[in-house]
C-alpha cells in the first residue's frame, strides 16, 4: 500500500477502449516516474466487449503497480468511478479516461498547485468535441452553478484529489452526475476546489457515450433527486 506523504493514484474507467488504453497506462506510468512521485494505477474495465479486457491482462504483466479490476457486465460510467474514488490507495488520486481525450502529462499543470486545494479539476479551456457536446456541457455546467452554487466550468474533467475526501464525503449517484455530487458535496463539506486550465484530445477510443440519451437521462434524473 502506498503510504508516503505524497503518493499518487491514477483511477482510469475503461469501456470498449482497445484504441487507448494501453497508451493512457504507459503515459501515465511514464509521467509519474518523470515526476518521481510513489505511484500506482487502478483500472476499472467496466464490461468491455472487445479486446480492452485482454490488453490489460498483457499490461499488468509489465506494471506490477497496475492494479485492475473487471466488471462482468457493464456498470456505467457513475458507478464505476464511485468505485474507482473510493478505492484509490494513494494519498492523492488522478482520474484519468480511458479513451485519452486528456494526456496523463496534464498532471504536472495540477500537481504542483496541490498545496493550495483538496481537489483540483482540470478545465478543458479548448474542448476539441462537436458542438452539441459542447454546447451540453455549457447548459449541464451552467444548471450546477444556478441550482447548487458551484461555479465550474468543467465539472465533468479529470482531477487531482486528496483521497481523504472520501471520508468525509458520502457518493449516492450512480450516472456521470457522480462528479457533480462529489464537488458539492466536497464544497459543502468545507473542502477547497480549484480549476486548472488544460489540453484537450479528440477523443481516440470508442467507449465514451457521454453525449448519449441513455447517459443524459439518469444524470438529470440524478441531478433533480439530488436537488430535491
Amino acid at each position: 500500500m502506498l503510504q508516503d506523504m505524497d503518493s499518487l493514484t491514477f483511477i482510469i474507467p475503461a469501456f470498449n477502449d482497445e484504441k487507448s488504453i494501453a497508451p493512457v497506462i504507459k503515459k501515465a506510468a511514464a509521467t509519474g516516474k518523470t515526476m518521481h512521485i510513489p505511484f500506482d494505477i487502478l483500472v476499472i474495465n467496466d464490461g468491455s466487449r472487445d479486446r480492452t479486457g485482454s490488453i490489460l491482462t498483457r499490461l499488468a504483466k509489465k506494471y506490477t503497480n497496475l492494479r485492475i479490476i473487471t466488471h462482468k457486465r457493464n456498470a456505467g460510467y457513475g458507478k464505476t468511478l464511485k468505485e474507482l474514488y473510493e478505492k484509490a490507495r494513494g494519498t492523492w488520486l488522478f482520474s484519468l479516461p480511458g479513451d485519452y481525450q486528456i494526456a496523463p502529462e496534464a498532471l504536472a499543470k495540477l500537481w504542483p498547485k496541490r498545496l493550495g486545494a483538496d481537489m483540483l479539476i482540470g478545465w478543458r479551456k479548448t474542448r476539441l468535441d462537436s458542438p452539441a457536446r459542447l454546447k451540453q456541457s455549457a447548459i449541464y455546467n451552467f444548471l450546477l452553478c444556478m441550482l447548487y452554487h458551484v461555479d465550474l466550468h468543467d465539472s465533468n474533467s479529470v482531477r487531482l484529489m486528496k483521497t481523504s475526501v472520501m471520508k468525509s464525503v458520502s457518493l449516492t449517484s450512480s450516472s456521470a452526475f457522480v462528479d457533480a455530487e462529489l464537488a458539492i458535496r466536497a464544497k459543502r463539506a468545507g473542502f477547497t476546489i480549484i480549476e486548472i486550465p488544460i489540453a484537450h484530445r479528440a477523443r481516440a477510443g470508442a467507449g465514451a457515450s457521454g453525449g448519449k440519451l441513455k447517459v443524459i437521462l439518469p444524470t438529470i434524473m440524478d441531478m433533480i433527486k439530488f436537488f430535491l
